[in-house]
């Protein structure tokens, strides 16, 4: 006799904030009354099967993934979002739970593919300066003094796993989490909404990367600038000084831009950090930056295109193209650990092409559509 189904309450909260709802929008979008999902999510009482579906289609989660349990645990060490990222709460829940489900889907690919391991100097103090621990991270990754034209491959390559699912929503912004499986930490990237432009990405990823190093050297949030790090980490001292020596007029700037893929505003603080011009001059630098409307859209930031994350995506193809599964397979088989989703969702999480995992030609439907309306 199989064993019977039962409701799993968390994983209907789960998929709630994964899809950024509140409960009233739930009850609204369902027309469940707000108490009984409540209690659904309490497990005081389990859905009725008509119930269950308005769920899932509402929330598009697979009916099934509701009765199963989190075979691969994740634990949530901490999250970096920026204070002054203008996204609603309930979106910013959306996301970290998003990121949770890319670390379960990449736990799984490491059944069949060996991920790079997280590389990160062993060696870093919280009495340290931020130009110390910058340089301490670019020697330990073998980095010179020039420029780092590609922040996203050196995350990748250095064990940081880094996801494009956020990367066309409008307002969103880069966030990190420090999450652990079997006590295994890995640090996760959400790009944000940077326009594909390299120079934007990269100070981006740098931004996130001072999150990471203050985590790692146990420094207080509060008493880190991130933005510093990040123009120390993509600017380097001597280099950059040397270069400074034939720059005066805002037009300097973007000539430089082009040899070290940062943005503007990022090499005039850098400027100013440095001592290489005074407050006073920094203040007219970026009086003129805002006249020109080049606090919003730089020069260049739409020619110097990003490169998108490849590890995710590399991962599932030798997959598929060594023959190991399928994208139905791929979908069978988390099933099987408990991970009952879409196909598409896997596609947004992964930064696929649509089609790898649901091939086009036999893309369907899969919300099961009900009118209950018409029921006796």
């Amino acid at each position: 006799m199989s064993k019977k189904k039962i409701f799993n309450g968390k994983r209907l909260k789960v998929a709630r904030m994964y899809r950024g709802k509140t409960i009233d929008q739930l009850a609204s979008e369902t027309k469940i009354n707000k108490k009984d999902l409540i209690a659904f999510e309490e497990e005081k009482y389990k859905p009725v099967v008509e119930n269950e579906m308005k769920i899932s289609n509402a929330l598009k989660f697979p009916r099934e993934y509701f009765f199963q349990k989190d075979s691969i645990k994740v634990l949530v060490e901490s999250t970096h979002i920026r204070p002054e990222s203008p996204i609603p709460r309930v979106e910013e829940i959306s996301y970290k739970e998003k990121l949770v489900m890319t670390h379960r889907i990449i736990s799984f690919i490491e059944g069949y593919i060996k991920f790079p391991e997280m590389k990160l100097a062993d060696n870093l103090s919280k009495y340290d300066d931020i130009e110390e621990l910058a340089t301490k991270v670019r020697r330990y990754w073998g980095l010179g003094d020039g420029p780092i034209g590609n922040m996203t491959t050196l995350l990748e390559v250095n064990g940081i796993a880094i996801s494009s699912m956020n990367v066309d929503k409008k307002g969103s912004m880069s966030f990190t989490q420090k999450q652990s499986i079997d006590k295994v930490s890995r640090y996760l990237v959400s790009l944000g909404n940077d326009r594909k432009s390299a120079t934007i990405r990269n100070f981006d990823l740098a931004y996130e990367l001072a999150y990471i190093v203050s985590t790692e050297a146990n420094i207080p949030s509060k008493k880190f600038s991130k933005d510093e790090f990040a123009c120390a980490f993509l600017l380097p001292k001597e280099a950059f000084w040397a270069d400074l020596a034939n720059v005066s007029e805002l037009e300097d700037y973007v000539e430089l831009k082009k040899k070290w893929i940062v943005p503007i505003s990022a090499m005039i603080l850098r400027a100013y950090t440095l001592g290489a011009i005074n407050y006073k001059k920094y203040m007219y630098l970026m009086k003129e930056m805002d006249k020109k409307g080049w606090l919003k859209t730089e020069p260049l930031d739409e020619n110097i295109k990003a490169t998108s994350p490849q590890l995710l995506k590399k991962a599932v193809e030798m997959l598929i193209d060594n023959k190991i599964m399928n994208g139905q397979t791929l979908v069978d088989n988390l099933e099987n650990c408990g991970l009952s989703i879409y196909p598409e969702e896997i596609e947004i999480l992964l930064g696929l092409k649509s089609g790898i995992i649901a091939p086009k030609s036999n893309k369907k439907d899969n919300v099961t559509k009900i009118n209950f309306k018409n029921r006796k």
